[in-house]
């Protein structure tokens, strides 16, 4: 038996590869065919309808409320599984799960989401709902397998296999995060001194946080000996993410971007949050380093601190706790699927 996984994007590139991450395990215990359905609404007004039509049994009001977001069931196969992550695709996910009355998985906070709507809510958050799990590591569509095969293909293609990289991920100002040009100066300065005393040379990449204004501050005092490329999530079709982690020896990353973060760490590479001098992080991404660092997966510095070149070597994550957290994850969630999870137990 094939499960039909229907996967509902909204573009935010995060949102995605997590949904693909929880299908990436789902892969491993039964047979699955995917679809993915991009997110757009045809007006704002009709978010009030749809919260409406959840609340209603009638067929036809809800086969209206696909409509609102362009959704045509003769393009796609009806769907066993509903997987979401993100605000603009919580409301559809629901009413097409009802639709269809298929098992259905939302991933990203409990505010404003209704237990009845889900058979899952995935949340980095404290669970409230009765069927919330709580994540410390969300699913990743990165892996040490994907890494290794990334890298093979690279080589093939006549790619660099030099091992002098470290990488460098740039965030942004976001909420509460905020970076100063003595932030990025003191950053470039940084890059210098490691790459001289490392004798390595940088692959960065920027993510949609990171202004031209930073990128063009951090680049006028990075020595260009020092940087070997680089890229930007708009500038690229493909993900970055799995070639970077294969050739760099440890990848720093802003600590505000949560869900690169999550990903650099399910790829086995070393990895860094790095903290600018007015970082704020809350409590729960506190809580979240403290944990991730304990068990060897993270490691955490200030932008001081990598300037002065004191930190000590990162750990690598052992690639069995990342397949014990991902297999933790999965049995925590198909237990609330068991429509589309008896699949898994013919595979």
């Amino acid at each position: 038996m094939t499960i039909n996984a229907l996967l509902l994007i909204d573009g935010v590139a995060s949102h995605g590869h997590q949904s693909r991450g929880l299908v990436c395990e789902l892969a491993r215990h039964a047979e699955v065919n995917v679809e993915e359905f991009f997110v757009q609404m045809h007006s704002n007004w009709m978010r009030g309808y749809l919260r409406k039509a959840l609340s209603m049994s009638s067929q036809q009001t809800l086969d209206w409320a696909g409509h609102c977001f362009s959704w045509q069931q003769d393009q796609y196969s009806v769907p066993d599984l509903i997987i979401s992550a993100g605000e603009e695709t919580k409301l559809l996910n629901a009413v097409l799960a009802k639709r269809f009355a298929c098992d259905n998985i939302y991933i990203g906070r409990q505010h404003g989401v209704r237990s009845s709507w889900y058979n899952a809510v995935l949340t980095l958050d404290e669970p409230v709902l009765p069927n919330a799990v709580s994540m410390n590591l969300p699913p990743s569509r990165l892996s040490p397998d994907r890494v290794s095969e990334s890298f093979a293909a690279y080589l093939e293609e006549g790619g660099d296999h030099r091992d002098n990289y470290w990488g460098m991920i740039l965030g942004g100002d976001k909420g509460a995060c905020q970076y100063t040009d003595d932030d990025w100066q003191n950053l470039a300065q940084a890059m210098n001194a490691l790459a001289k005393k490392n004798k390595i040379k940088w692959l960065v990449l920027t993510t949609r946080f990171t202004s031209k204004g930073a990128t063009d501050s951090l680049l006028a005092g990075l020595k260009s000996r020092y940087l070997e490329s680089i890229n930007s999530y708009s500038q690229r079709l493909d993900d970055p993410l799995p070639l970077l982690a294969a050739r760099a020896q440890r990848i720093y990353c802003s600590f505000e971007q949560l869900p690169i973060l999550f990903d650099v760490i399910a790829s086995g590479c070393p990895a860094i949050a790095l903290m600018p001098e007015l970082a704020q992080p809350n409590r729960q991404i506190r809580q979240f380093f403290s944990v991730l660092r304990q068990e060897r997966l993270l490691s955490v510095a200030s932008i001081a601190e990598l300037a002065e070149a004191r930190m000590a070597r990162p750990a690598r994550p052992l690639p069995d706790l990342l397949k014990r957290k991902r297999q933790q994850l999965f049995e925590q969630w198909s237990a609330h699927c068991p429509a589309s999870m008896m699949a898994t137990q013919r595979h």
